[in-house]
């Protein structure tokens, strides 16, 4: 059999098989080889018929699409990188650091501008015109909930996180997406809370553990991931030039600099510069491109 799994806590996985989430361990092989088991992952599995609860065994992990480390999660299909106007006031660099993790991964990124009701129209407006050529991007009443359907048609049936920096408001945006889900989301989740509660009475453990990264399946088929506190992505070493790749506006450019290794910062006859002049990259995805730059140069250091 085949599953998702949706949650790990003290030694014990749960794994979503399309139905019904069931409890289990990992075979002794995956420990003696000391196999992660993150979140996300695709795993075979048995149902152990020696177990009166009906508890799981893991046999493999199937490749994985993508993993991220923290919070160690994997097969995700979209990132949508969740940013307010006001209340906190946007930091432009941290965002599209957000998104070139993305590109980095192997994730594609969906711009969410949350809070829509603290900024006028024409501002946010303005703030989806950066990104709304290049990625899907909506805005979100979080009162309201104006904007959240087309949120939910963007995510439909994918493997789906929610990351930004904190106080953006990730979950009321989350707990506008459960909306409407009784049947489902809220009946995994007392499934969840149930057979967490059968760990502490065969551990000790589990009962009082922090909050873990969860998966919600909802009815259209998408996979919620409940990822509490994702507000970066880690940034491996790369090399300086490898950076303007992570710039989907940029790649159509940089056959047409002067140089086959333009930086786009200091170099003559530069397609990118040109394209910032004439308004066609917007001034704060070149401010972080820049930024990023300058960063992975230091790391070369």
């Amino acid at each position: 059999m085949k599953g998702t799994v949706v949650k790990g806590i003290g030694g014990f996985y749960f794994v979503y098989d399309g139905d019904t989430v069931v409890m289990g361990k990992a075979r002794g092989n995956l420990k003696r080889n000391k196999e992660l088991i993150y979140v996300g992952d695709i795993v075979d599995f048995d149902i152990d018929k020696n177990d009166k609860d009906g508890e799981c065994v893991i046999h493999r992990v199937i490749e994985r699409k993508n993993h991220l480390t923290r919070p160690p999660v994997s097969n995700l299909d979209i990132l949508v990188v969740v940013f307010s106007l006001v209340q906190p006031a946007v930091n432009y660099p941290v965002v599209d650091k957000l998104i070139a993790g993305c590109e980095l991964a192997g994730i594609d990124p969906v711009i969410c501008i949350s809070k829509s009701d603290l900024a006028s129209p024409e501002e946010v407006e303005k703030a989806l015109s950066i990104y709304s050529k290049i990625y899907p991007s909506v805005s979100v009443n979080g009162v309201t909930g104006e904007g959240i359907s087309a949120l939910r048609s963007i995510i439909s049936g994918k493997k789906v996180a929610l990351a930004g920096p904190s106080g953006v408001g990730k979950s009321t945006i989350t707990n506008l997406l459960h909306e409407g889900e009784p049947d489902i989301a809220e009946a995994e989740e007392a499934l969840l809370k149930a057979a967490t509660g059968r760990i502490s009475s065969k551990t000790g453990r589990g009962r009082h553990t922090t909050r873990h990264v969860e998966i919600f399946p909802l009815s259209d088929g998408t996979m919620l991931y409940d990822t509490p506190g994702f507000t970066s992505l880690d940034m491996p070493v790369i090399d300086p030039i490898a950076v303007r790749e992570l710039f989907p506006e940029f790649r159509n450019l940089n056959s047409s600099c002067r140089y086959s290794d333009c930086m786009h910062i200091n170099e003559p006859d530069c397609a990118v510069k040109e394209a910032l002049q004439q308004g066609i990259i917007s001034v704060s995805r070149y401010d972080s491109y820049k930024s990023m730059t300058e960063e992975v140069k230091k790391w070369q250091k």
